[in-house]
Protein backbone atom coordinates (compact mmCIF):
# COMPACT_ATOMS: atom_id res chain seq x y z
CA UNK A 1 0.00 0.00 0.00
CA UNK A 2 2.43 2.45 -1.17
CA UNK A 3 1.43 6.24 -0.40
CA UNK A 4 3.70 7.60 -2.98
CA UNK A 5 3.03 7.72 -6.43
CA UNK A 6 4.57 4.35 -8.33
CA UNK A 7 5.95 6.21 -10.85
CA UNK A 8 8.52 8.25 -8.22
CA UNK A 9 9.33 4.87 -6.41
CA UNK A 10 10.34 3.27 -9.75
CA UNK A 11 12.85 6.74 -10.22
CA UNK A 12 14.23 6.22 -6.72
CA UNK A 13 18.28 5.96 -7.35
CA UNK A 14 19.53 4.65 -4.23
CA UNK A 15 22.74 5.44 -5.14
CA UNK A 16 22.11 9.17 -5.89
CA UNK A 17 22.91 10.81 -2.40
CA UNK A 18 25.47 7.90 -0.97
CA UNK A 19 28.54 9.98 -0.59
CA UNK A 20 26.60 12.82 1.12
CA UNK A 21 24.78 9.76 3.67
CA UNK A 22 27.91 8.27 3.71
CA UNK A 23 29.64 11.92 5.30
CA UNK A 24 26.74 12.03 7.70
CA UNK A 25 26.52 8.19 9.32
CA UNK A 26 30.83 8.54 9.89
CA UNK A 27 29.37 11.66 12.16
CA UNK A 28 26.14 11.29 14.08
CA UNK A 29 24.48 14.36 15.86
CA UNK A 30 21.77 16.27 16.40
CA UNK A 31 21.30 17.72 13.20
CA UNK A 32 21.20 14.53 11.62
CA UNK A 33 20.99 10.89 13.18
CA UNK A 34 19.61 7.73 11.70
CA UNK A 35 19.09 4.59 13.44
CA UNK A 36 18.50 0.89 11.97
CA UNK A 37 17.14 -2.02 12.88
CA UNK A 38 18.28 -5.01 11.58
CA UNK A 39 17.48 -8.79 12.15
CA UNK A 40 19.66 -11.63 10.40
CA UNK A 41 21.81 -9.17 8.60
CA UNK A 42 18.74 -7.56 6.92
CA UNK A 43 17.56 -4.12 7.47
CA UNK A 44 13.73 -4.10 8.69
CA UNK A 45 13.40 -0.59 9.19
CA UNK A 46 15.10 2.97 10.34
CA UNK A 47 14.44 6.68 11.40
CA UNK A 48 16.22 9.49 10.71
CA UNK A 49 16.31 12.20 13.50
CA UNK A 50 17.04 15.78 13.20
CA UNK A 51 16.81 19.48 12.82
CA UNK A 52 13.46 20.53 11.40
CA UNK A 53 14.04 21.00 7.69
CA UNK A 54 11.05 23.92 7.78
CA UNK A 55 11.45 25.81 11.02
CA UNK A 56 14.09 27.04 12.83
CA UNK A 57 13.60 26.32 16.27
CA UNK A 58 16.90 25.17 17.89
CA UNK A 59 14.63 23.70 20.49
CA UNK A 60 12.34 21.57 18.09
CA UNK A 61 14.00 17.80 16.15
CA UNK A 62 12.02 16.77 13.19
CA UNK A 63 11.14 12.86 12.75
CA UNK A 64 12.29 13.12 9.03
CA UNK A 65 11.43 9.77 8.24
CA UNK A 66 10.26 6.43 9.99
CA UNK A 67 9.98 3.13 7.87
CA UNK A 68 9.12 -0.56 8.44
CA UNK A 69 9.61 -3.15 5.74
CA UNK A 70 6.27 -4.92 5.08
CA UNK A 71 7.61 -8.41 6.43
CA UNK A 72 7.77 -6.50 9.68
CA UNK A 73 4.97 -4.81 9.95
CA UNK A 74 2.45 -5.24 12.99
CA UNK A 75 5.71 -7.06 14.61
CA UNK A 76 6.20 -3.81 17.45
CA UNK A 77 9.17 -2.77 15.25
CA UNK A 78 7.89 0.62 14.78
CA UNK A 79 6.66 1.04 18.10
CA UNK A 80 10.22 0.78 19.41
CA UNK A 81 12.12 2.42 16.72
CA UNK A 82 9.93 5.44 17.33
CA UNK A 83 10.78 4.97 21.84
CA UNK A 84 14.24 5.14 20.45
CA UNK A 85 13.47 8.07 18.71
CA UNK A 86 12.15 9.59 21.04
CA UNK A 87 14.65 8.86 23.38
CA UNK A 88 17.64 9.91 21.40
CA UNK A 89 15.56 13.24 21.15
CA UNK A 90 15.71 13.36 24.80
CA UNK A 91 19.32 13.09 24.49
CA UNK A 92 20.06 15.70 22.59
CA UNK A 93 18.32 18.26 24.46
CA UNK A 94 15.35 18.79 22.46
CA UNK A 95 12.05 19.93 23.94
CA UNK A 96 9.85 18.77 20.78
CA UNK A 97 9.73 16.31 17.89
CA UNK A 98 7.64 17.69 14.95
CA UNK A 99 6.91 14.89 12.20
CA UNK A 100 4.87 15.17 8.66
CA UNK A 101 2.78 11.97 7.80
CA UNK A 102 1.12 11.59 4.65
CA UNK A 103 -2.75 12.50 5.38
CA UNK A 104 -4.14 9.06 4.29
CA UNK A 105 -1.30 6.74 6.27
CA UNK A 106 -3.47 5.78 8.72
CA UNK A 107 -1.22 3.14 10.11
CA UNK A 108 1.73 5.31 10.88
CA UNK A 109 -0.87 8.09 12.30
CA UNK A 110 -2.30 5.68 15.05
CA UNK A 111 1.40 4.72 15.93
CA UNK A 112 2.48 8.20 15.73
CA UNK A 113 -1.04 8.60 18.50
CA UNK A 114 -0.13 5.27 20.92
CA UNK A 115 3.27 7.13 21.12
CA UNK A 116 1.72 10.11 22.43
CA UNK A 117 2.20 12.62 19.62
CA UNK A 118 -0.72 14.95 18.90
CA UNK A 119 -2.27 16.20 15.75
CA UNK A 120 -1.23 19.80 15.60
CA UNK A 121 -4.11 20.73 12.74
CA UNK A 122 -1.62 21.61 10.74
CA UNK A 123 -1.51 20.55 7.13
CA UNK A 124 0.03 20.88 3.72
CA UNK A 125 0.07 19.90 0.33
CA UNK A 126 3.90 19.78 -1.60
CA UNK A 127 4.91 18.46 -4.54
CA UNK A 128 8.41 19.00 -4.25
CA UNK A 129 9.16 15.82 -3.50
CA UNK A 130 8.10 13.76 -5.70
CA UNK A 131 6.47 16.09 -8.52
CA UNK A 132 2.66 14.96 -7.59
CA UNK A 133 1.27 16.29 -4.37
CA UNK A 134 1.69 14.73 -1.33
CA UNK A 135 -1.25 15.98 1.48
CA UNK A 136 -0.13 15.94 5.16
CA UNK A 137 -0.50 16.41 8.48
CA UNK A 138 1.80 17.41 10.90
CA UNK A 139 2.28 15.70 14.27
CA UNK A 140 3.83 17.13 17.45
CA UNK A 141 5.50 15.29 20.71
CA UNK A 142 6.12 17.51 23.69
CA UNK A 143 9.10 16.36 25.46
CA UNK A 144 9.70 18.94 28.53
Amino acid sequence: MPFMPEDFLKALDPAAHLESLQTRLAAPSRDFYLAMADQQNQSLGFYVLGKPRFESSAHSAELWALNVAPRAWRSGLGFKLMQDAITMATHFAYQRILLWCITENHPARGLYERCGFKNTGETRSTTALTGHPLHEVCYELRLS
